[in-house]
């Protein structure tokens, strides 16, 4: 088998408690881990074949799966202690995605988050912002006009605060804040590691995350962490997969859906009713195994998502479609991805495209080709039309 079909089965059996023996060259086993950190699933991965991997590279994963596992544990209590103060103040956001999904997991401290997501009403946003100042974490000021969030970082916690849950500033993306309707009204509370917090409902998160995994998707990419999240999700509560295909049928998502939950149920043991178009994963499965977790494994697939994110604006908006303009200059939304400090003023865009040209120039040849980047924008833009997202 190859590392790729070791990993993938790697995911199978950790899900279901299980070890892999697995043989590989040392090559193999570089790859295999390799993929495991450009996915952010190394602890998932060595739990269940580190017992085979040779003593040396073993040992060094061992210290390094210890370090990841330490520090996610921390960032979970430091989180819990933040939600629980900001109760006490009487704000009681919606927790989304991050600690929701990591208490399905066998072990939840082995899959890694890097943030924690918060959506608050905008009206209750200004005294939420108050309060996570008080409590010691530094950010900028809110921009409610031309952004969708704001970062709170302390203690090596990241909590992004989302007032929106999509960017505003691309057509595409900001159209998907429409289907957040009702999400307050129907949210709900549940208990994770004996706290209180308020989520959305179990069919308005899975919403939720196949259109958070769609956003990632038009952009550089989606990866399996987020693949198995909506599989584990689809397992273990109730939902009205009706509601949610009328969803993804809006936007044009369906057969991209559909592919994820084929991956989902070869990968993951997901079994789904039959109302879902037959689309076949495999491509999909490339692409993220090709890009790690949301699109990130190297620069040329970073800039590769400002072509395919065109696109379907392009599409979304009835206008020609220009690849090379929006790759020079992305939108507001993307460049804030890598230069938060665009969120502050729109004015500072021309200086960003600036910027991030003379960067891009600077790393020709490590990961970062231009050649590349068309390449795998236009590799990817098939990817969409094959999955019906663009004709």
């Amino acid at each position: 088998m190859t590392p790729d079909e070791i990993f993938l089965n790697c995911i199978s059996a950790h899900l279901r408690g299980e070890t892999v023996a697995a043989e590989l060259s040392e090559d193999g086993w570089q790859r295999l881990i390799r993929l495991a950190q450009e996915q952010k699933m190394l602890p998932m991965i060595f739990e269940t074949a580190g017992g085979s991997m040779p003593e040396a590279l073993r040992l060094g994963c061992k210290k390094q799966v210890r370090r990841l596992v330490a520090a996610q544990t921390a960032r979970t209590a430091e989180f819990l202690s933040v939600y629980a103060a900001l109760s006490d103040a009487g704000i009681s956001p919606v927790v989304v995605k991050g600690i929701v999904c990591r208490a399905l997991y066998p072990k939840p401290d082995l899959r890694s988050s890097a943030d924690e997501d918060l959506y608050i009403p905008l009206g209750q946003y200004p005294a939420f912002h108050e309060k996570m100042l008080e409590l010691g974490f530094q950010a900028g000021a809110p921009d409610y006009k031309n952004s969708h969030e704001a970062r709170y970082t302390r203690n090596g916690l990241l909590i992004e605060g989302h007032w929106e849950l999509f960017p505003r500033d691309s057509s595409a993306l900001n159209a998907l804040n429409r289907y957040n309707a009702g999400f307050f009204a129907r949210a709900q509370v549940r208990h994770i590691e004996g706290a209180r917090l308020l989520t959305l409902d179990d069919t308005d998160h899975m919403s939720f995350l196949l259109l958070h995994a769609y956003k990632h998707f038009i952009n550089s990419g989606v990866g399996l962490r987020q693949i198995c999240d909506i599989a584990l999700w689809g397992q273990a509560y109730d939902i009205d997969w009706q509601r949610v295909k009328d969803t993804m049928s809006a936007i044009g998502g369906e057969y991209f859906a559909a592919a994820i939950f084929d991956a989902a149920e070869k990968y993951c043991g997901l079994s789904l009713p039959g109302i879902w178009p037959e689309a076949n994963c495999t491509a999909l499965i490339e692409d993220a195994l090709s890009g790690g977790v949301y699109g990130s494994a190297d620069m040329s697939r970073r800039h590769s998502g400002t072509m395919t994110l065109s696109a379907v604006e392009s599409a979304y908006e009835k206008k020609a479609h220009i690849p090379l303009v929006r790759t020079l200059f992305p939108n507001r939304a993307v460049m804030e991805e890598n230069f938060p400090w665009v969120k502050k003023s729109a004015a500072a865009l021309p200086l960003a495209w600036s910027v991030r040209i003379i960067r891009y120039l600077a790393r020709q040849g490590e990961g970062n080709s231009a050649a590349d980047s068309v390449k795998l924008g236009a590799q990817r833009t098939r990817l969409l039309r094959e999955y019906k997202i663009i004709k």
